[in-house]
């Protein structure tokens, strides 16, 4: 879109409609204009249509009230002519009398609205009201399409010109035509001159256009404009004709200027110009106008935007073309020397400029390393302390430096800044040459005359200076990988020696001259600490004869070789004969007679035995690089990996013969054990963690009735599976069997192969390998088949006299009761008592024998389900808190919230619960600690309960969950107990699948612990 089509068109805001009442009768038209006028309304009454005419083309009204018929025109046909003006008024018909032809009338001529005679003046005075009210909304939404049109003509305008003084006086013009302003300037910052610069302006008229170029440039903080770049806020200002900070008052009073409006152009925190927008007489702006021009303003900043970005864009491409071509000529060149006389003559060439020069930091100084002609006469000195003339400053800073003028710089050194000056250059530009961030040299360029230097000759010389610094590494990389080559191919001849051969002799000849050629020495020896001598004494040498040294001997810390034996680090001088002098005076004279000057020393370490030191000699005083410390530490290593393999030989032919001897008496051993593993009565056998068995002695198949060497390699439970399914049992495997191999702890229990008609006892115990890991279970078989017909029948015994005393015992309590509640003397009330609570004992102990009786027999009613067993602990206590208080006993308890549930009947599990918290609580002397810990472990949950109560004997542990057993010890505590409460505990946790055990020592309290599986029921 051109300038000249942006829709716009001027604002203009009524405080009130105005209306044009067309009517001959005089009086009828009076009365309605009273009635509009006092809605603060605009009334012209005409009786003619001409004048009608004539007052709606000088200012078209909002409303035209017509009467239909008039004395020189029809007033349709002046509604017609009303229509074609810019902004056509609504039009009210006046009819004398309602008819249809009336109302086709005012179809025809699409009137708002209709009165008919008699009007009345108040009815048709608001009617006229709310047209006016309508026609004006109308046409402000008019004028804000037109707003929108004029700014979305500018947006597009924005985006697609290229000339910015093109888009900034389009923008002033619509601001012009927007805002009904005089006068719109659009300032620019020129920040190089710190000044604000017009850029785009429209509103004067020709006679005014002159003033102005006066004032096309203005500083920050002066004028109108530039208190509103300095202040970077909006401002709006009245009377601008007697404020101070207008400049051209002769302007503001020739163009009738009043009011000013100020926005700075903004693009995140830069402030890039002004929009400054200036009106005549005018009151106060409001909210929308206000938005409007910071719209204005937006669209202002984004096009200095996008204009420095394209300005940027074309200065980067420029650069970035020169750059491609000269990283094309480095890449052709591959030493060293080629790509830094490259690299000067570029950057000469680059910025125009007359004289370019390279030093490289060598140590702590500035090495001269390539020039063009023109700088010979400038770069004089061959070295340069880092800190020191320009250069230095720029490597020290590792930042660009500018002069625009060494006539002028005060900083650099007089002389050096005379004999610039005395060869004719004044300009100066040095950059940074960096490696990995870290500053490895300066490349400088000169020129003839003072000039300064823009951001981009400062980026484009640093561009170059990094790709230089990348194509000078490269090739330094070269040319050491061709070294790395050299050294490489020496070192696996060596390493080849020492893979092939054990002659240590041999081996260390070879690195001893390997060490001289590698490192470029003169001569390289291996000293070897000789424990007779106490010290150093040489054993292998190249590039000299090993008879002229081999009468030294060096102590331990004196000298160069003893400080890095004793040190175990390498170490380097450039003045042998002065180290050795004092401590060490016949190396020195050695040395001095030798003509060697230089050392550099590594220790050769085997283990943790140091066996000696190689060093390598120079006959002139330099230094040693890092590179070479390193080189030859590698040596020693592949020396010390010499001395290991021989003395590794020497003992493995030693070991050999040590082991030859331990095998014959392991043999011997492993026949006694064989034949005492078979001897033994028990079945034995090792099974993996995974239920494989590896090994089993013959006893062991007999027991389970198959051959034992059938069974190795063999599924342990699935072998078991097979053995009692053979006899049609539907039972099938206990479960602390099947459940064996699911944790590490190993277990205990009886196994009925009913066709074989035999009880097996079996013992699982964890193996060990020798860091403690467990590798498996080693398993013994016991045949308790006569032993458990034994029990049984004792069993079957104790379960007949249990049913038979029950119920005597139970109407022997019912009567004491009886007794108890009748009156009788206290002292036989208190023989009654306790015969009652003998009674409730006897109780207690059948029913403990009845639930053993059906555990033992398999007949007691169990209902498993998924247990809370923390809950379950909880409830326990709650129950023996008496107790507890009694005792006066602390219980802690962790775990219980967060306990993992397991698979159990809650009540026989409530009983195991209850009887072991009851014991520690009954073993424990008064006021002791009881600690309760549930924990998962793996898939097992784990319940373990401690006191610090009287113990248990060793030799009663064994014996402590068999039937009726009670240690020694508890008849030492005032308690009672039958010594079945733990043998219920083993016979119910068994039946879950779960184990339990005693961790006890004698007068230091017990603790008492059994595991189950996890039910994984969260």
């Amino acid at each position: 879109m051109a300038l000249g089509e942006l829709p716009v068109r001027s604002s203009s805001v009524r405080e009130g409609g105005t209306v044009v009442i067309v009517d001959p009768d005089s009086a009828h038209a009076a009365a309605m204009a009273d009635a509009v006028r006092a809605l603060g309304h605009a009334v012209t009454i005409t009786a003619t249509a001409a004048e009608a005419l004539a007052s709606i083309e000088r200012e078209a009204p909002d409303i035209l009230v017509l009467a239909v018929t008039l004395p020189d025109m029809g007033g349709p046909e002046l509604a017609r002519r009303a229509s074609l003006l810019s902004t056509p008024p609504d039009v009210v018909l006046v009819a004398e009398r309602a008819t249809p032809e009336a109302g086709l009338v005012a179809l025809e001529v699409e009137a708002a609205g209709v009165l008919v005679k008699p009007v009345n003046a108040a009815r048709a005075g608001g009617l006229i009201g709310r047209l006016v009210e309508r026609h004006r909304r109308r046409h402000e939404q008019q004028e804000f399409t037109e707003k929108l049109r004029t700014l979305s003509a500018l947006s597009g305008l924005i985006t697609s010109a290229r000339d910015t003084q093109e888009v900034f006086k389009a923008l002033a013009r619509a601001a012009t035509m927007l805002l009904g302003a005089r006068l719109v300037h659009v300032w620019v910052d020129d920040p190089r001159a710190q000044v604000l610069r017009v850029r785009g302006t429209y509103g004067l008229d020709p006679e005014f256009e002159r003033p102005l170029t006066e004032y096309e440039v203005i500083s920050y903080g002066s004028g109108m404009a530039g208190g509103t770049f300095t202040a970077g806020r909006p401002e709006f200002i009245f009377g601008v004709r007697t404020s101070p900070r207008w400049k051209n008052r002769r302007l503001a009073e020739a163009a009738g200027l009043h009011a000013y409006a100020g926005l700075p152009l903004m693009a995140g925190d830069r402030t890039l110009g002004v929009l400054a927008i200036v009106f005549g007489e005018r009151g106060e702006f409001s909210v929308e106008e206000k938005e409007l021009m910071q719209r204005l303003a937006d669209h202002a900043a984004f096009t200095i935007v996008r204009s420095e970005a394209r300005e940027q864009a074309e200065r980067d491409r420029a650069r970035l073309e020169v750059l491609y071509a000269v990283s094309r000529r480095l890449a052709s060149v591959h030493d060293v020397d080629g790509v830094l006389n490259a690299v000067v003559n570029e950057a000469a060439r680059l910025l125009g400029l007359e004289a370019a020069g390279i030093r490289l930091l060598e140590g702590e100084d500035l090495v001269i390393s390539a020039r063009t002609e023109a700088a010979a006469q400038l770069m004089t000195r061959p070295t340069l302390r880092v800190g020191e003339s320009l250069s230095g400053r720029v490597v020290a800073s590792g930042q660009p430096l500018i002069v625009e003028d060494i006539e002028q710089e005060t900083v650099q050194d007089p002389e050096q800044r005379q004999a610039a000056l005395r060869v004719g250059y004044h300009a100066y530009l040095g950059v940074p040459l960096k490696v990995g961030g870290r500053a490895v040299g300066v490349l400088s360029v000169w020129g003839r005359a003072a000039r300064s230097f823009a951001p981009d000759d400062v980026a484009l010389l640093s561009a170059f200076a990094d790709q230089a610094a990348v194509a000078f590494e490269e090739a330094r990389l070269y040319a050491e990988t061709r070294e790395r080559e050299r050294e490489a191919t020496n070192l696996a001849r060596v390493t080849a020696h020492l893979a092939s051969s054990l002659q240590l002799d041999r081996v260390l000849d070879l690195i001893t001259w390997s060490a001289k050629e590698l490192l470029r020495c003169d001569a390289a020896a291996v000293w070897r600490y000789d424990d007779g001598r106490d010290g150093l004494v040489a054993y292998r040498a190249s590039g000299m004869p090993i008879e002229r040294i081999s009468h030294v001997v060096v102590k331990p810390g004196q000298g160069l070789a003893g400080r890095v034996l004793k040190e175990r680090k390498p170490l380097w001088t450039r003045q042998l004969t002065r180290s050795l002098q004092d401590d060490a005076p016949d190396a020195s004279e050695t040395a001095t007679a030798l003509g060697l000057q230089a050392a550099l020393a590594a220790p050769i370490v085997s283990g943790e035995e140091a066996y000696g030191v190689l060093v390598v000699y120079r006959r002139a005083a330099d230094d040693f690089a890092l590179r070479e410390v390193t080189l030859l530490s590698t040596l020693a290593d592949h020396a010390a990996i010499a001395v290991r393999n021989a003395r590794l030989y020497s003992e493995t032919r030693q070991r050999e013969d040590e082991n030859a001897q331990l095998y014959a008496e392991a043999s011997t051993q492993r026949e006694r054990l064989g034949r005492i593993f078979d001897s033994t009565s028990d079945g034995i056998m090792f099974v993996t963690q995974e239920g494989r068995i590896e090994a089993i002695n013959r006893q062991a198949g007999d027991l389970l009735g198959t051959d034992s060497d059938a069974m190795i390699g063999g599924d342990l439970l699935d072998l078991l599976e097979d053995r009692i399914a053979e006899a049609g049992a539907e039972d099938g495997l206990p479960l602390s069997l099947r459940t064996l191999f699911s944790h590490t702890e190993g277990g205990e229990g009886d196994l009925a192969l009913p066709r074989l008609k035999r009880v097996l006892r079996w013992v699982a115990q964890p193996t060990t390998e020798g860091g403690g890991r467990a590798v498996g279970l080693t398993i013994t078989f016991q045949d308790v088949t006569r032993d458990r017909e034994v029990n049984q029948m004792k069993t079957d015994f104790v379960s007949f006299v249990t049913h038979q005393l029950r119920t005597p015992l139970s109407g022997i309590k019912w009567m004491l009761e009886l007794v108890a509640d009748a009156e009788i003397p206290i002292d036989i009330r208190s023989y009654v008592a306790d015969a009652r609570d003998a009674s409730e004992r006897l109780i207690n102990l059948v029913n403990d024998l009845l639930d053993i009786s059906r555990l033992e027999r398999g007949r007691l009613e169990i209902r498993p389900q998924p247990t809370d067993l923390g809950a379950l602990t909880a409830s326990v206590l709650e129950e023996v808190a008496g107790l507890v208080r009694t005792h006066d006993h602390r219980i802690s308890v962790t775990g219980v919230d967060d306990a993992p549930t397991v698979i159990a009947d809650p009540q026989l599990l409530r009983q195991v619960v209850l009887n072991l918290i009851s014991n520690a609580i009954k073993y424990t002397p008064r006021s002791g600690e009881i600690a309760i810990r549930i924990s998962g472990v793996g898939d097992r949950v784990r319940w373990e309960i401690q006191d610090n109560g009287i113990g248990i004997p060793r030799d009663a542990q064994r014996r402590l969950f068999e039937k009726f057993y009670r240690a020694d010890n508890v008849f030492a505590v005032e308690t009672e107990g039958t010594g079945l409460g733990l043998y219920l505990v083993r016979l119910i946790i068994e039946q879950f699948g779960g184990r339990v055990w005693c961790d006890s020592e004698e007068g230091r309290g017990a603790t008492f612990v059994f595991t189950l599986p996890n039910s994984g029921v969260a």
